[in-house]
């Protein structure tokens, strides 16, 4: 693991990125897209979408859930 990086298990953010993960599936879901369908639309790696929904991701990127949240057609709030 890079120098610099907080593991998962220790990240403070363990708990906001299960949020995160639940509330960016279900507005997914919502949009009847599926995660092949709204990583395209985002210029994002499907396996990137993945470790984010599966909480995987402690602290994705600023650009790629803005990225995200404009495929959705959402305001990068809803997401938080």
């Amino acid at each position: 693991m890079p120098a610099g990086r907080t593991r998962r298990e220790e990240s403070r953010f363990r708990e906001q990125a299960n949020m995160l993960a639940v509330r960016l599936r279900a507005l997914r879901i919502d949009k009847g897209m599926t995660q092949e369908n709204l990583a395209g639309q985002a210029h994002v790696a499907v396996s990137t979408l993945r470790k984010i929904e599966s909480g995987r991701v402690v602290e994705p990127g600023y650009f790629t859930m803005l990225s995200l949240a404009n495929a959705l057609g959402i305001d990068l709030r809803e997401l938080a």
